[in-house]
């Protein structure tokens, strides 16, 4: 009986070492795939940490100055835009994510054109500010990067709008964003190393 418990745990652990292995082939043929849609240099990431005292608005990457990480270049992943740099080290640099606070991304409707500021609200999601009120907003529309304002690349995603206000005076709307990044599953990103205007699938 105890060599069959542990014939039994020994064949429970090799099945979830495949599970595993599983899992992360899956994940690096995504990565793969992605990359190869993107024509400019990427440089891909491991996540290392997350930073407690921001909330979990920032992490961390195992690339640094040493592989020509610098600040304010975009990160990003299959899935859309997780952030941009915030600083680096030698060894290692932070992630500022699009749901901080400090965030602030142009963003462009895919479906109406219209525009908008997107910025985090601090925890897991993000707000369109400043979009004009007669302009065509609706739920369930996808948010992408406009290309202004010379840190993001033109056609990423950034999220779907979940929530509209619309006060019956002002000049805008807002909405609020639900992120195509799932940030508490995040595990390899990549760092757009050259970021003069591109063109992404849609």
């Amino acid at each position: 009986n105890r060599a069959l418990k542990k014939t039994v745990a020994r064949l429970q652990e090799e099945n979830n070492l495949l599970r595993e292995k599983a899992i992360a082939s899956e994940r690096m043929q995504n990565l793969l795939r992605f990359s190869k849609k993107i024509t400019r240099p990427m440089l891909p990431v491991q996540i290392i940490g997350i930073d407690p005292s921001s909330w979990f608005r920032t992490i961390v990457i195992d690339k640094g100055t040493k592989h020509g990480v610098k600040r304010g270049m975009p990160v990003v992943s299959p899935e859309g835009i997780v952030g941009h740099v915030l600083q680096s080290s030698h060894h290692c640099a932070k992630v500022l994510l699009i749901t901080d606070f400090n965030s602030s991304v142009d963003a462009i409707i895919q479906r109406s054109r219209a525009r908008g500021l997107v910025e985090g609200n601090g925890e897991s999601l993000c707000r369109l500010k400043h979009a004009p009120r007669t302009h065509d907003i609706r739920l369930g529309d996808r948010v992408l990067t406009s290309g202004l304002g010379g840190r993001y690349p033109k056609g990423l995603m950034i999220g779907t709008i979940s929530k509209i206000s619309k006060r019956r005076y002002g000049l805008f709307q807002q909405a609020e964003i639900i992120p195509s990044v799932n940030f508490t599953k995040l595990e390899e990103v990549f760092i757009i190393t050259e970021t003069h205007p591109m063109e992404f699938p849609p």
